[in-house]
């Protein structure tokens, strides 16, 4: 009689903090969305919000992959991370940019 025990593999979950922007392409009025996770250090563009999104998770996805194949570790992401906005004077004359 075979007493063999299946137990599903234990799946480590992590989350990190994506920044996505929404600007105009380089040398064009065409509008694009920005995706940078600043823990990892990789960033990637697209068209529209929902393609950025799925593009970052693609991006994050394989870069983890990569880092595992080539023997490296995971940079995991503090769970204490704060992200906020910091309000400041702009200098005197400034030009400012718009999007």
């Amino acid at each position: 009689m075979n007493h063999d025990i299946i137990r599903p593999m234990k799946q480590n979950i992590a989350n990190y903090t994506v920044v996505i922007n929404k600007e105009k392409r380089t040398g064009t009025k065409k509008t694009c969305y920005t995706a940078f996770v600043p823990t990892l250090g990789i960033a990637t563009d697209a068209d529209t919000l929902e393609e950025v999104q799925k593009e970052i998770q693609s991006l994050i996805q394989f870069h983890l992959e990569c880092l595992v194949s080539e023997g490296e570790k995971i940079q995991i992401e503090d769970n204490n991370v704060l992200v906020a906005r910091s309000q400041v004077s702009l200098p005197h004359n400034a030009q400012i940019a718009t999007n």
